[in-house]
């Protein structure tokens, strides 16, 4: 879940940590860091987590600790495939810039030429909604949030048993839909008001599959896993060897099913810490994975060019304090965090396979792998 601050309290600490190059919370000393990290998990009844640091071109450290299965006690590994949750979004703005870079969309077209359905914010229906808007989550689109009562958006589904995005989305966005309600749309015009938003980012994926012709996780696979190395990747469980795939769990242990929602590409990318070090190093590389390369230099600076400074939103990806761009995910059973350090190239990646805060940004896991991070500056 995204959580946002004041702005003028962003903005003073984006003044504070400039020129800053890393920048970790304060933590004690910590002599040993896996019996540091062993500990939290074990007060904080969290199943498994993989984590890694990269610096340059290769990973430089990397541990997982507890177990992908926990009923089993099958231990984690460096090729257990966690559940990514919203850190699946960065595929999304990688996707739509290689067609850009192709020439099949611009980011400030309305994205009514593009779709086979017209879509408007009924607040303002004069006003058309760019790629750019939905990339930059001011399309005028709602999270939406439970609150919004948005009829089975976030219903799960088993494995891969969601609905099509062409099925579901004309249902819930057009004021014909039968599952669409008002709340789905803000009271806000295209570009003026920042609202992180899940049914916006499915929209996006959606656009991918109509653009390009092929539905969105083989377009991923084709252009993004295959030449970054990534073949334990996918947004679909019938890829991946379900062997390798951790178990994902609520509190106490408890199982929680594989499932999918209907927003998928916004949320349901699974991969390793091994695979998932290549998108991170193709990013702090300016788009080049050994000798392969997914996106320009140039469309890379665009990506993380800053959109928001109150907000330090990007093109998907978020600015945070110390010039780290990155993005965390959490959804039942996943929490997530993947970040890199544009100015030393260093990047961090952790998976979890159950719902919790301290991988994230300032929590006591994050916090002890950003320590960790400063040794390899």
């Amino acid at each position: 879940m995204k959580l946002f601050t004041s702005a003028i309290k962003l903005v003073l600490l984006f003044i504070i940590c400039q020129g800053c190059s890393l920048l970790a919370p304060e933590v004690e000393d910590i002599s040993d860091l896996d019996s540091e990290i062993n500990k939290i998990l074990k007060e904080d009844k969290i199943p498994s987590l993989a984590g890694c640091i990269i610096k340059g071109d290769s990973i430089v450290w990397q541990n997982c600790y507890g177990y992908a299965d926990y009923e089993n006690r099958i231990e984690a590994n460096n090729e257990t495939i966690y559940e990514l949750a919203s850190v699946s979004k960065l595929v999304i703005v990688t996707a739509l810039m290689q067609l850009k870079e192709q020439g099949l969309i611009d980011l400030h077209t309305d994205i009514n030429d593009y779709l086979p359905f017209q879509i408007r914010n009924p607040h303002c229906p004069e006003l058309k909604i760019t790629i750019h808007h939905l990339l930059t989550h001011t399309s005028g689109l709602a999270w939406p949030t439970d609150e919004d009562n948005v009829p089975g958006f976030y219903q799960y589904y088993p494995m891969d048993s969601a609905p099509l995005l062409s099925e579901w989305l004309p249902e819930y966005l057009l004021p014909n839909g039968k599952h669409y309600v008002p709340t789905v749309w803000e009271k806000a015009i295209p570009g003026k008001r920042e609202q992180y938003s899940n049914i916006g980012a499915a929209l996006l994926g959606y656009l991918v599959e109509v653009v390009s012709g092929i539905d969105f996780n083989t377009y991923c696979k084709q252009n993004i896993f295959k030449p970054l190395e990534m073949p334990n990747t996918s947004y679909s469980y019938s890829d991946l060897d379900m062997n390798k795939v951790a178990k994902i769990y609520s509190d106490n242990y408890t199982l929680i099913g594989y499932y999918r929602q209907l927003h998928f590409p916004a949320h349901s990318l699974k991969s390793s810490i091994n695979d998932f070090s290549h998108f991170i190093i193709a990013y702090m590389n300016g788009g080049l994975y050994k000798n392969s390369r997914i996106l320009e230099e140039n469309t890379i600076l665009e990506i993380l060019t800053i959109r928001n400074p109150a907000s330090g939103t990007c093109l998907i990806w978020d600015l945070d304090l110390g010039n780290w761009y990155g993005h965390s995910g959490g959804e039942p059973g996943i929490s997530t965090r993947t970040e890199f350090q544009r100015d030393d190239k260093i990047g961090l990646l952790i998976f979890s396979n159950k719902r919790n805060k301290v991988v994230y940004p300032g929590k006591r896991i994050h916090a002890c792998l950003r320590r960790e991070a400063e040794k390899h500056r």
